[in-house]
């Protein structure tokens, strides 16, 4: 039983017994039932008035604790609607993150192909060309963004050699900006997803389409520190002696 009914059931207890006291000690029993019936309501009103607006406060009492309650609980089902909400939005970026990262692949295989294929320095045949791709669709969906990776680290400490592999042609420019705004779009939806930055993080500087992604804006000049090597790039201010 709640303290508060008690309480109210305790006062309520004494009203009563003290009202017959006075009306069985002072009033009398016979004086009070000759009394007209205006009185005797009139008697009956003021003598439990008290007790309407005790029960009323009580009541009030009781119904704000449980409205309180009312609204914890409906806390708590609005968290674990949010929780239930990120944790199927979760699920639904990293499936996406498989697609996307075969898609990233591709690129960086037409991409790897226009460089040193036949219509670039000629070191990889079509055929051959052919069974890379078979082996990076069978899972290794990395498997040209190191290749990429290995072409750009071989030159870079020639600027015009990289910037001659990622934008010397318009299919290698077209190939460069659409995996650059791929990957843009997968680190934004993982913002979204990713409330303390460990997956956005993790693809940027953890993966190795991450790394092909900074070395392409470093080489267009977006980037100031090297990926390669990790020295920044950005001009040097001169102090001048006062």
């Amino acid at each position: 039983m709640d303290w508060r009914v008690a309480f109210g059931l305790g006062v309520t207890a004494s009203w009563i017994t003290a009202g017959l006291l006075y009306l069985l000690g002072i009033v009398g029993w016979d004086r009070f039932l000759h009394l007209p019936t205006a009185d005797i309501g009139s008697f009956l009103e003021g003598a439990f008035a008290p007790l309407a607006f005790l029960w009323l406060v009580i009541g009030h009492f009781m119904q704000q604790k449980e409205i309180t309650a009312n609204t914890k609980a409906i806390n708590l089902q609005e968290m674990s609607a949010r929780r239930l909400e990120l944790h199927s939005r979760r699920d639904s970026y990293f499936k996406l993150l498989n697609l996307v990262q075969d898609q990233l692949g591709s690129i960086a295989g037409f991409h790897y192909m226009s460089v040193c294929g036949p219509t670039g320095t000629g070191v990889i045949t079509q055929e051959e060309f052919s069974e890379q791709r078979s082996l990076a669709t069978s899972g290794d969906h990395a498997w040209f963004i190191r290749k990429m990776i290995s072409l750009a680290m071989s030159q870079r400490d020639d600027p015009e050699h990289m910037e001659e592999i990622f934008y010397g042609t318009e299919v290698r420019r077209r190939h460069s900006d659409n995996f650059c705004a791929t990957f843009a779009k997968l680190l934004r939806a993982a913002g979204e997803v990713d409330t303390q930055e460990m997956v956005t993080n993790a693809l940027l500087y953890g993966s190795a389409s991450g790394m092909l992604y900074r070395i392409i804006l470093h080489a267009r000049g977006e980037e100031a520190m090297d990926p390669i090597t990790g020295l920044s790039t950005a001009p040097q201010v001169a102090v001048s002696d006062s």
